[in-house]
Order: structure tokens, then C-alpha cells, then sequence
């Protein structure tokens, strides 16, 4: 998410280039505006990058969790019960 900061600084240089919304430059205001989103975007991309690495996210280490993970019974009912009416669509088709 860009921050205000980036958000004020991008309108400052559009308007001393005289850029604004719904002129003769709608080319340049978008590629005005566009071009300093992207690079804000790369550049809090890289950032939750090195954030992840510094986590050790990407490590070869096991990680642990709180609780057990997986399919348990409830699970199971649930697909069933989302099953049942596919399958009786599915037999009223056929007959």
C-alpha cells in the first residue's frame, strides 16, 4: 500500500508539469500517474521480500504450527453435505 508520502509527491510533479485531470495531456497524465504506482509497487514488493527473508520464511527448517492441521470429520461432512444436491441434479438429469 502506498503511503501518503508517495501518494503527495506524485501530485506535486503533476502539477508543476501542469498535468491535470480532464485536459489536453490525459496521455501523459496516465503515464505520469501510472509509472510512479509501479515503481512504488515494485518497490514494496522487494520490501516484503527481504521482510520474508529476514522471517525466515523461505527456510529449509520445519515450521511449527499451533494447531493440527489437516481433514478432520467436520470437514468431510461438509463436502458431503455440498455433494448431495450436485448428485441428485445430477440423477434427475439422467432419468
Amino acid at each position: 500500500m502506498m503511503n501518503i508520502a508517495d501518494v503527495s509527491s506524485i501530485n506535486d510533479a503533476m502539477r508543476m508539469r501542469d498535468i491535470r485531470f480532464g485536459g489536453k495531456n490525459a496521455g501523459k497524465m496516465i503515464e505520469y500517474r501510472l509509472i510512479p504506482l509501479l515503481v512504488c509497487s515494485a518497490r514494496i514488493g522487494e520490501e516484503l521480500n527481504a521482510a520474508a527473508i529476514t522471517r525466515g520464511l523461505g527456510g529449509d527448517v520445519k515450521r511449527t504450527n499451533v494447531c493440527q492441521i489437516g481433514f478432520h470429520i467436520q470437514d468431510y461432512i461438509l463436502i458431503l453435505v455440498c455433494a448431495v444436491p450436485y448428485l441428485i441434479w445430477i440423477l434427475s438429469i439422467l432419468k
